[in-house]
């Protein structure tokens, strides 16, 4: 081969060479950049699944950075104020919105969401979520990434040996709970695990769950306090009447205690996500497997349709020191694909949907089977809200403290929350 045939041939493979990283590049359209993801501990699995895919499918390299849940919001916050803009991408729980967008945290995201209205789909996310996981203050924040409400779990093998029914009120919930407490004694098998742990996403998930049931919510239409409506009261109580009856001193009962006790035989009924029944039949020895069921959440007093509340439940954000906001933008968008919410919601270690076509998306009704995913499904749109306005940490704190010295029994259920209301008012006050 001659010299001048050599190099021609080289000259050809650099051709060919260059056109191919050509070809790439624009394939992966963000390669080479980096972007870094705050999430939570219990969503890490999630989270480096979509980090994954977005990189496979653009090129970017997203770094996911893990805090404890409680922290979350104190990390968003703190990078912010200290100028540090460590984060691109924060993941919030949403009621948290309020207290980060009012103090910077957040970009505003109003104009693209009308710029991308159509590549997003509104109309997709469960409505019950859509506005207090997105907007405060009338402008948008954020999109939806895990869609939380809990359901009613249940081991259907200690119904049948101690001869119960399923109830469908929280009335017949505490005496169903009674019955199988008194009668598994001597196996140590309790009715009902209530988690009364005194953190708010369990404690006040716990009241939570029965304040929808009984037809109350924390605030009215106008936003004005009503945490001690006869409602309340009600479901406040009916959560003390069950306590003497569960799993030994909920004050000291969080998610641990309950999934370590229902995966081995122990407890009858839980209130916990639509992923519950993968968690206790993942346990080392557990002993449920099929016999673990859901149903919606209950009803009590005269409320006949069940409204489970919103317990957790995140968003996705970009934070306004972004080194990347492009990129950390175009991460967002790939987050609200109904794809990724299905490919999310169907691994171990996964989230709860957030787009109701996920519902009717055959891969997720296989993963958590037909039955679980109607219910979800039937929670999630019927589900309402904590709030999410800067004021609700304080709010929710009070609220907690209280439920606390009621299930202790330092106050009764009228003074518990006459004294939240109080506190409440003075909050929305601004005093």
């Amino acid at each position: 081969m001659s010299r001048k045939v050599t190099i021609a041939f080289l000259l050809t493979v650099i051709a060919l060479a260059l056109t191919s990283f050509t070809v790439v590049a624009q394939d992966l359209p963000f390669a080479g950049r980096v972007i870094n993801f705050l999430t939570i501990q219990p969503h890490a699995v999630a989270s480096r699944e979509a980090a994954r895919l977005f990189e496979e499918e653009t090129g970017a390299d997203v770094q996911v950075l893990i805090v404890p849940f409680p922290n979350i919001t104190e990390k968003a916050l703190l990078d912010v104020v200290s100028g540090a803009g460590e984060y691109d991408v924060v993941e919030i729980w949403y009621t948290s919105l309020g207290t980060l967008a009012a103090n910077d945290v957040l970009l505003d995201l109003t104009e693209w969401w009308e710029t991308n209205a159509e590549a997003i789909g509104a109309d997709d996310f469960a409505p019950t979520i859509l506005q207090p996981y997105t907007e405060w203050d009338g402008r948008r924040w954020a999109v939806p990434y895990d869609g939380d409400a809990h359901l009613l779990w249940y081991n259907s093998a200690l119904f049948e040996e101690y001869g119960q029914t399923l109830p469908t009120t929280w009335e017949e919930y505490v005496e169903v709970c009674r019955a199988i407490t008194e009668a598994g004694a001597a196996n140590d098998v309790y009715g009902c695990g209530v988690m009364g742990l005194p953190a708010p996403i369990i404690q006040v998930g716990s009241f939570a769950n029965r304040l929808g049931g009984f037809g109350g919510a924390f605030f009215d239409a106008e936003g004005n306090p009503t945490v001690n409506s006869p409602e309340a009261i009600a479901a406040l109580q009916n959560m003390l009447d069950a306590a003497p009856y569960a799993l030994p001193e909920p004050p000291s009962v969080g998610f641990d205690e309950v999934i370590g006790a229902f995966s081995v035989g122990r407890v009858a009924m839980a209130e916990f996500w639509t992923d519950f029944g993968q968690i206790v039949g993942g346990v080392e020895g557990s002993v449920v497997g099929e016999t673990t069921v859901a149903v919606p959440m209950l009803v009590g007093g005269s409320n006949t349709t069940p409204r489970p509340a919103l317990n957790a439940g995140f968003s996705v954000g970009v934070s306004t020191l972004a080194q990347d906001p492009e990129v950390a933008e175009a991460f967002l968008l790939f987050l609200a694909r109904p794809e990724i919410n299905v490919a999310l919601n169907t691994i171990v270690g996964g989230l709860d949907p957030t787009r109701l076509s996920t519902f009717d998306n055959e891969a997720y009704r296989t993963h958590v089977t037909p039955e679980i995913a109607d219910a979800a499904r039937t929670a999630i749109l019927a589900a309402t809200a904590w709030g999410n306005t800067p004021e609700w940490a304080e709010q929710q704190e009070v609220l907690n403290n209280n439920l606390s010295a009621a299930l202790v029994g330092d106050l009764t259920a009228q003074e518990a929350l006459d004294a939240t209301q109080a506190e409440w008012e003075r909050i929305h006050a601004g005093g």
